[in-house]
């Protein structure tokens, strides 16, 4: 009787196995399909190019460059905020929103720009107290606060509805800059 139990599990181990081998091997199963007399043919993709720096506005440029402005700031006020203060991320992301900010001046007409220009200053002086490295939290704090009255100035003042009578003409270097 053990012999036979013992039979019997060999032989259900060995369908089991024969099976799984069967259903699961997918080189086994590619042995067995049919394959195509005549090679697939080749895709031959159309690759067709448009330009589109004919499209980009001045208005549209203003306009990306200020969600840009606006996502970096962001950015640095979470940092600012956080409680594991992370100075390199403070660094880079005040970095990218003063690249953006002075794109937004170069973009706009001399008499705005100029308004803009305090703004940079300011701007200018927070990143170089970044880039010392030595930020503590009342530091951190003075700057979360003078950043949050920047972003409402920025937004209050140089809106892009705001200054789309402001904004320089597109020349034909500013087709490729986007």
């Amino acid at each position: 009787m053990p012999n036979m139990r013992r039979g019997r599990a060999l032989v259900s181990a060995g369908c089991i196995l024969l099976s799984a081998g069967l259903l699961g091997c997918e080189s086994l199963q590619r042995k067995f399909t049919r394959k195509s007399k005549r090679p697939a043919a080749a895709v031959n993709p159309i690759l067709t190019f448009e330009d589109y720096a004919q499209a980009v506005t001045p208005l549209d440029r203003y306009r990306k460059h200020a969600l840009l402005f606006d996502y970096w700031n962001d950015e640095l006020l979470a940092a600012l905020q956080d409680r594991s203060l992370n100075v390199k991320r403070c660094r880079h992301a005040s970095g990218e929103a003063l690249a953006e900010l002075k794109t937004l001046q170069g973009l706009l007409t001399d008499a705005k720009a100029a308004e803009l220009e305090p703004l940079i200053q300011e701007r200018a002086g927070i990143q170089r107290q970044l880039s010392a490295g030595h930020l503590g939290a009342h530091q951190a704090m003075m700057a979360w606060r003078a950043l949050e009255s920047q972003k409402r100035h920025v937004q209050r003042s140089f809106f892009w509805r705001d200054v789309q009578d402001s904004l320089k003409a597109a020349g034909p270097m500013d087709a490729g800059n986007r």
